[in-house]
């Protein structure tokens, strides 16, 4: 991948956090957000007045790839005050665990309150635990699973349909208190027995940050040992894991059949990169070269990305080498962010 001419930096806007691994801004806020921490620091920050607390402290299991993995807001937080979460709790068998909780203001500062647990799925390895939830324009909760972990998808998790794990899954949590969540109508796997009726896509080995583009699913999967990709995920799809290490056959001397597997839109190899940070659509203004283009990193290489949507062909890299970058965020306006993980701090990406 080349370099691209597009002239960036990176504008330092929040310091001191804790390993972030999450960031969301507010409903219709371009200055107030919330921060997720892996060892279960969630942080209220706002950027126009250097504002920065702490609103509560998760206890959870933050070994290897597990902690508080992920965030995001209700569609009618405005009205509601919903909050989700993903994270691995601290007592008890090693499980993902999707939470509700009521985000409230009192005497000028946040707090979280009356936890309704929506889903728990046991977690049979410590790393592969995905971690990002997400409402789509739909209105329903999309939540993506890795394959349980180890390496090579030991148990099968990504092609066995009557698991959790492995999958991108699509709920309805509009639900009463009583009901942790419903099954969409119009899932792809309703009314299929062999299927878990919350799969919306599977064959996901960990997917590390996705996000969408009106309705479009844009996700990044981490690879296993040569390559890393990017998938636009459609209804019942089949991307492709443990047959297929991106747009390759993950074990060569045995069964590759890749009928009916959809594969990804963009893959690199590990001279880019070993652990890819999925990103979003750049709508701002900032930067009017970067407009439409899928912004997108990786952890370890610390590199930067942008691909023309909606072809996502011919990626250009922006930067290098810029730190252990966790996750990104955009704000209302479009502009785009992202997280250094050992740093602790998150920029702004700017002309």
């Amino acid at each position: 991948m080349s370099f691209s001419s597009h002239s960036i930096q990176l504008k330092e806007v929040i310091t001191d956090l804790n390993q972030p691994v999450d960031i969301k801004f507010f409903p219709a806020s371009n200055t107030e957000l919330l921060i997720a921490g892996k060892e279960g620091q969630l942080t209220f920050a706002k950027l126009d007045n250097n504002t920065q607390y702490s609103v509560q402290k998760f206890k959870v299991q933050s070994g290897s790839e597990m902690g508080l993995l992920g965030l995001v807001f209700h569609p009618n937080f405005v009205s509601n005050h919903y909050l989700y979460f993903n994270y691995i709790p601290k007592k008890g068998e090693r499980r993902t665990r999707i939470s509700r909780f009521s985000l409230t203001k009192k005497t000028d500062k946040y707090t979280l309150s009356n936890e309704k647990i929506i889903l728990e799925i046991e977690q049979p390895y410590r790393n592969h635990n995905g971690g990002q939830i997400a409402f789509g324009p739909d209105g329903y909760l999309y939540i993506g699973m890795g394959d349980g972990g180890s390496g090579g998808d030991p148990k099968g998790h990504g092609q066995n349909t009557q698991t959790l794990l492995g999958a991108m899954l699509r709920i309805d949590v509009n639900t009463a208190d009583n009901v942790p969540y419903a099954i969409p109508k119009d899932n792809p796997f309703v009314n299929n027995p062999t299927f878990k009726p919350e799969i919306w896509a599977y064959g996901i080995r960990n997917p590390w940050r996705f996000s969408f583009a009106n309705s479009i699913l844009i996700m990044a999967d981490v690879g296993q040992n040569k390559y890393e990709e990017v998938s636009i995920v459609g209804k019942g799809q089949n991307m492709g894991w443990n047959t297929m290490e991106a747009t390759h056959c993950f074990k060569p001397k045995k069964n590759c059949d890749q009928t009916n597997l959809t594969l990804p839109k963009i893959e690199y190899s590990r001279d880019e990169g070993r652990s890819i940070t999925g990103g979003y659509i750049y709508q701002g203004t900032l930067i009017p070269s970067l407009k439409n283009h899928y912004i997108y990193g990786d952890f370890l290489s610390g590199n930067i990305w942008a691909a023309k949507y909606p072809s996502l062909s011919s990626p250009i890299r922006l930067m290098s080498d810029q730190g252990y970058l966790s996750t990104f965020a955009r704000d209302e306006n479009g502009e785009v962010y992202v997280a250094e993980y050992n740093k602790g701090i998150i920029y702004q990406i700017v002309p």
